[in-house]
């Protein structure tokens, strides 16, 4: 639940006014910066928890945000606007989102057993454009995500789709995190070669991506089982089903893109996101599946607006089936 302090409470060259999500590692705050001229508009602060700044590892993965973030400049996805040290915490500032994120456009209500809603064709086409062209503005610049997850897409009361939290993003030229010490991202998106601790790169996150559309679709990710154990076993098997019902202008083609985008092997799956993205551009071309994404934005009950961050950071507020539970392993070692 945000929490309104009952004064700003000042930290570097910004004001906290509200604290409006924590996760495992980082808090985020509503802030201004000290100063500020009239109409300058709030930002959303995020700063790791105290305890946990003086771990070098967790430190290590702050700063990993930081430097993907720093690299990457496109509309799709977060903009960081600014970042420093203050009385030993790294933060980040980027823009505060009106919004919600896509796990609660798909479940508004946040109870365990609460239904899936899964959106009209045009706007998870829409959706998932957006998202690939966030990541291959992304892997243009040596990132890979490696956590693209409906709580990890933030959909804005104007109809915006932006790409969240890189926190554990594999960032060239930074230390990056040894083979094999552990699963990183959740349950029912991870690749193959995630699961087999193999080399990764950006079709890891086109495989994810593939999931993602596919649980827009129909409610449920492609190979999510009863349990972990049984989702990790049908990933790696990556036998996919085409997806039923869809309408017959697009039935054909979109299959055909979900079965490339899921492919067990990442070398036949589509090279980049801006491929992925223009297919999906023909298939709905325009904008005008923005304005039922507005309204179902706007339908999800107000409290839950107030956290740009929301499921990303909102422990609490994650789904519960453990096809999608987090598996981030946060204290991971680092090589060089």
């Amino acid at each position: 639940m945000a929490q309104t302090p009952a004064r700003p409470i000042p930290f570097g060259d910004y004001l906290l006014l509200q604290r409006i999500g924590v996760g495992g590692t980082a808090e985020i705050f509503r802030a201004v910066r000290r100063g500020r001229r009239p109409g300058d508009p709030d930002v959303a602060l995020k700063r790791m928890l105290p305890p946990l700044a003086e771990d070098p590892s967790l430190v290590q993965l702050f700063l990993r945000e930081i430097g993907a973030l720093d690299r990457i400049d496109h509309p799709a996805v977060v903009r960081l606007l600014d970042h420093g040290e203050s009385n030993g915490l790294p933060f980040l500032v980027m823009p505060l989102l009106d919004g919600v994120s896509l796990r609660r456009v798909l479940v508004p209500d946040p109870q365990d057993d609460a239904p899936v809603l899964p959106l009209p064709v045009p706007v998870a086409l829409g959706v998932a454009g957006r998202m690939a062209e966030g990541l291959a503005a992304a892997h243009r610049e040596g990132i890979v995500h490696r956590d693209v997850s409906p709580a990890n897409v933030q959909c804005t009361a104007q109809g915006l789709v932006h790409l969240l939290d890189f926190g554990i993003a594999r960032v060239a030229g930074m230390a990056q995190t040894t083979h094999g010490q552990g699963l990183r991202g959740k349950w029912a998106y991870l690749s193959p070669e995630q699961i087999a601790g193999g080399p990764i790169d950006g079709r890891s996150d086109l495989f994810a991506l593939g999931s993602v559309l596919v649980e827009m679709l129909t409610g449920r990710p492609p190979f999510a089982g009863t349990d972990r154990h049984d989702t990790l076993g049908r990933i790696q098997a990556a036998r996919f089903e085409p997806v039923p019902g869809l309408p017959g202008a697009v039935a054909d083609e979109l299959n055909t893109l979900l079965q490339a985008l899921l492919r067990h092997a990442a070398q036949d799956r589509p090279a980049n996101g801006d491929q992925v993205a223009a297919v999906l551009g023909r298939m709905v071309p325009g904008d005008d599946w923005r304005q039922t994404l507005i309204e179902r934005v706007r339908a999800v009950p107000v409290p839950t607006q107030r956290s740009w961050m929301d499921a990303a950071e909102l422990r609490g507020e994650q789904v519960t089936d453990p096809a999608m539970d987090d598996v981030t392993q946060v204290r991971d070692e680092e090589s060089p």
